[in-house]
């Protein structure tokens, strides 16, 4: 009778799949850059399906593939649940003569896979989330030139997967520092208000030397309140609104 792989203890497969699912990558459409991946294991190690597939907690999901035809699995088939226990790499020549495989549906039945080479996809501090693994119907194994290629072509997965986290991190602090700057810029407009109503009450009655001064701190109080705009709106994306120029500017003038 077939078992499934055995998974990982209770928190440290819970960890797993929060490194997994912290990506963002399962379930999203097809894409060349992985789809290409595929194309050079499947060349290079000379089998008729490569896949890139990520273990979830009741499927296995394929990022992509070439051979299969489907984007996922069950779990309870899967052998690439079974290189999640491996260090880095599982290749099983023939799995009629592995007691773990013997009885795999997929073994047993179509598509009668009997040869698998997986290298593990790794986060930077070890949790394995799936493998660039090949497959072919037919017992063989791979040379040490292809089995390194496997391992490299998983380390390029992984770079990918980190980029796009990277990214995305990146984008959140960035929207994240335009509402601050958008609040911050909001609530600096009120006091800039009452400073210039402040002034124009002190114009009341001002002398002539009096009125230059405040005409003087009038005109730089425009003009900050104009540069808040400008900030404010690239900040924010507002149509038509391109980034300020950032220059070292004195305020002691503004405060006298």
């Amino acid at each position: 009778m077939h078992q499934p792989a055995p998974q990982l203890p209770g928190p440290a497969e819970a960890k797993r799949v929060a490194a997994l699912h912290a990506y963002g990558i399962l379930d999203t459409p097809r894409e060349a850059v992985f789809e290409d991946i595929t194309r050079i294991a499947s060349s290079v190690c000379g089998t008729p399906i490569a896949v890139i597939n990520l273990v979830d907690s009741e499927r296995q999901w394929f990022k992509a593939e070439i051979g299969l035809g489907v984007r996922e699995t069950p779990l309870d088939t899967s052998i690439c649940a079974h290189a999640l226990l491996e260090h880095e790499f599982l290749e099983v020549p023939d799995t009629t003569c592995d007691p773990r495989f013997t009885a795999n549906p997929l073994v047993t039945g179509a598509p009668g896979l009997r040869f698998y080479a997986g290298a593990l996809l790794k986060t930077p501090d070890g949790q394995p989330l799936g493998t660039v693994c090949v497959l072919d119907v037919v017992p063989r194994t791979l040379s040490d030139a292809q089995a390194e290629t496997l391992r490299a072509l998983a380390r390029q997965v992984m770079a990918q997967f980190e980029l796009r986290r990277m990214l995305a991190a990146s984008e959140e602090l960035n929207a994240h520092r335009a509402r601050v700057l958008a609040a911050a810029g909001h609530d600096l407009k009120s006091p800039l208000r009452g400073a210039m109503y402040a002034l124009g009450k002190a114009a009341v009655g001002a002398s002539e030397a009096q009125r230059q001064e405040l005409d003087a701190a009038q005109a730089d109080l425009d003009l900050i309140r104009y540069r808040l705009g400008e900030l404010i709106g690239a900040a924010t994306g507002h149509a038509g609104v391109s980034a300020p120029a950032l220059v070292p500017t004195p305020v002691q003038p503004v405060f006298d």
